[in-house]
């Protein structure tokens, strides 16, 4: 493994792994803390979409980079293709079926949350643990959980295809609010990817001492077409 690091530019591997280190460690802090986050399925497009840019910007930009715009424009290319990279990401989010993403707990420590929150929309509402279900009576609505076992990662989904977003943010109002209430589980999770990000953080940091020089060219090479 170490072999093929040492194949490729220093700057190289500084774009493609620096986003990336950072939204594995923002996970690991998050699952190791005990904590939840939860947000929309929108928004968590567009964070994936933060940690892989420098994998992109490494492979496909590099792949299909506008030499004859380079030669004119210089740089300034690069801004043009991180707004079309933005506006590819944003056309994802707006179209992804609307969802609720939750870090840092499995979908069956979610149940009672979001029960509970479904519960502050409709009082009548009720669930079935077995299957990880939530049906809003009075609001038409009925939920359901997806995720892996044992994984503390889970998605909170609809049956019906057009609930309204003012639905979503007030159901995503009151499960963080359900979240923050509950008492964290035990054992915490989120050790391995800690590991992972701290092998990448020591690979980068040996490439970018070990080759400043390289580094400083590859810059300038990556920003000077």
């Amino acid at each position: 493994m170490f072999r093929i690091f040492e194949t490729v530019e220093p700057f190289t591997i500084l774009l493609a792994l620096l986003p990336l280190i950072g939204y594995l460690l923002v996970l690991s802090a998050i699952r190791l803390s005990g904590r939840a986050l939860v947000t929309t399925g929108g928004r968590d497009v567009a964070a994936l979409a933060m940690a892989i840019s420098g994998l992109i910007a490494v492979g496909p930009a590099e792949l299909f980079f506008p030499t004859a715009a380079a030669t004119v424009f210089g740089p300034a290319v690069w801004v043009a293709l991180a707004v079309f990279y933005a506006l590819c990401t944003t056309l994802v989010a707006l179209t992804t079926s609307p969802k609720l993403v939750v870090y840092g707990r499995t979908p069956e420590e979610l149940f009672e949350p979001l029960l509970a929150a479904a519960r502050e929309i409709d009082p009548n509402a009720s669930g079935e643990i077995n299957t990880l279900q939530v049906r809003l009576p009075q609001a038409g609505v009925h939920l359901r959980l997806d995720g892996v076992r044992y994984i503390d990662h889970a998605l909170v989904l609809a049956f019906e295809p057009n609930l309204s977003p003012r639905f979503w943010k007030t159901l995503l109002v009151n499960l963080r609010k359900q979240v923050s209430q509950r008492v964290s589980p035990m054992p915490r999770r989120g050790f391995a990817m800690l590991v992972v990000v701290v092998l990448l953080s020591t690979i980068l940091l040996w490439q970018s001492f070990s080759n400043r020089e390289l580094l400083v060219e590859g810059f300038r090479d990556w920003l000077w077409r």
